[in-house]
């Protein structure tokens, strides 16, 4: 027994330091629950406060303000940020919420246009123990209607590249024209020539929208609606050759000798005076030898002229209206055309077109051509889905009825109404190792037998206007923030 004496005197102080171990733990982390919990909040609290900064500085930018205004006046650093107390009592009783700091940038890519970041960083409690900063940056694209008033500076051939909106074909220049109360386009020719190509100049334009807000990044697909208003020889159409109508999937590139050589689809309104007649325009006339380099020495339509002599009805009338699908390859001069719509089959085709003279039919003024056109992409290959649509009347909506085709080749797949070609597919936007194709454009090809200045060129156009199409199109809404 002597053994263990003491033994009761050591397991009590044993007990007491544990417990005493123990309260002070429990104490400690009692009191720093509320720290914990309000870090917690901190945390969310700077993420709103800086999704406030992003959705305050779209506001501004819906009120008009540009990279300059917003630059200049709106980016901030530390500007401090005051919410009520009591919002639904008084203004004037508020309290701290935290520091915000605004700052805008354009990332310059290598040949490629430039586009404007928004990053918003906010901090909240600062320099206390439960400080949280937080930063959203937003790429910011205009998600609306894209649509173009044509100025003759944006056809200048001698501007700068940063300032042309448009590329056009050598030796045409623009011409703005009044016609029906409207600032229409007209392009002349100072060599004769008789094709005129304008396209966008995505690459190098700051100011147009970025094609790569229309382009899927994973698969690459690019899908978007096009239109443009057209009125072709509105005075007298009779005797007259002429096509003229909306390019996509417009790619330029060089091949030996710096020669430009330049691939794209056309939708077009077509109509001609007669090809049997003693001197058609040059591209009609295989046997031409003067015609623009982009159409080659002919125009002749790949697979026609053959069924012409056997299968008279899937020739292009001499006379008629037409809106005709073609496609133009890199290496092929001539134009192949892939189908046609003939619109005086049509049930309401009176609201297009109009008689001339006995078995003459001519175009209506003004007439509003649409393209839908949507790129699917399966087990890698990529194709396009078209629909074209035509109307009369002065519409800013998408509501277009929608036409039906002859398909030159009925063992191409699609419908009479959904076209589908492989033959060009979108470039894939963001390598920035290359320059963007032109994409988006539009033609006429006049009738060069006339000579006479004042009815030679007398095609306009007017109210160019580009949308996203397809599903994967976004808005404000569905807009993703970056965060840091």
């Amino acid at each position: 027994m002597k053994d263990d004496r003491g033994a009761i005197l050591i397991t009590f102080i044993v007990f007491f330091t544990l417990a005493g171990i123990l309260a002070s733990t429990i104490a400690y982390l009692l009191q720093n629950v509320p720290f914990a919990i309000k870090s917690i909040r901190s945390v969310e609290q700077s993420y709103y406060l800086s999704e406030s900064g992003l959705r305050y500085v779209l506001m501004k930018i819906n009120e008009g303000k540009d990279y300059d205004e917003l630059k200049n006046y709106y980016e901030t650093e530390q500007r401090t940020i005051y919410i009520p107390q009591e919002a639904a009592r008084s203004l004037q009783r508020k309290n701290f919420a935290g520091n915000i700091s605004l700052r805008f940038s354009k990332a310059d890519f290598h040949n490629r246009r430039r586009d404007m970041f928004i990053h918003s960083t906010a901090q909240v409690e600062p320099d206390t123990f439960v400080e949280s900063k937080r930063q959203l940056n937003a790429e910011y694209n205009d998600p609306n209607d894209y649509k173009i008033d044509f100025e003759e500076e944006h056809f200048n051939q001698e501007a700068d590249d940063t300032d042309r909106v448009w590329n056009l074909t050598d030796s045409f220049v623009a011409k703005i024209d009044e016609i029906d109360d409207k600032p229409s386009l007209k392009l002349t020719s100072d060599q004769n020539k008789s094709f005129a190509l304008a396209s966008l100049n995505w690459g190098k334009n700051d100011k147009l929208p970025d094609l790569r807000l229309y382009q899927f990044i994973i698969t690459k697909v690019l899908s978007y609606k096009i239109q443009l208003k057209i009125n072709c020889y509105p005075d007298n159409q009779e005797g007259k050759d002429f096509m003229a109508g909306l390019n996509f999937r417009v790619m330029n590139s060089k091949y030996s000798y710096n020669r430009e050589r330049t691939a794209y689809y056309g939708v077009s309104l077509f109509r001609s005076a007669g090809r049997q007649q003693g001197n058609p325009p040059c591209w009609l006339d295989p046997d031409s030898n003067d015609c623009n380099q982009h159409l080659g020495t002919s125009f002749l339509f790949k697979g026609e002229d053959e069924k012409c002599k056997t299968h008279p009805e899937m020739c292009l009338a001499p006379k008629i209206p037409y809106i005709i699908f073609w496609v133009k390859t890199e290496n092929n001069d001539n134009i192949e055309l892939i189908a046609y719509c003939n619109l005086k089959t049509l049930n309401n085709s009176s609201a297009y077109i109009e008689k001339l003279k006995s078995h003459e039919w001519g175009f209506k003024d003004w007439l509003n051509l649409g393209v839908f056109l949507k790129e699917k992409e399966a087990a890698g290959q990529k194709l396009n889905e078209i629909q074209i649509g035509l109307r009369v009347s002065d519409k800013k909506d998408w509501d277009f009825p929608l036409l039906r085709f002859v398909k030159l080749d009925e063992s191409y797949p699609g419908t009479a109404i959904t076209l589908i070609d492989r033959t060009l597919i979108s470039r894939d936007l963001y390598d920035a190792t290359k320059t963007p194709p032109d994409e988006i454009g539009f033609h006429a090809l006049y009738d060069n037998r006339i000579f006479s200045t004042f009815s030679k060129y007398k095609i306009y156009f007017w109210d160019f206007v580009l949308k996203c199409h397809g599903d994967y199109c976004h808005d404000d809404a569905e807009r993703l923030y970056v965060q840091f």
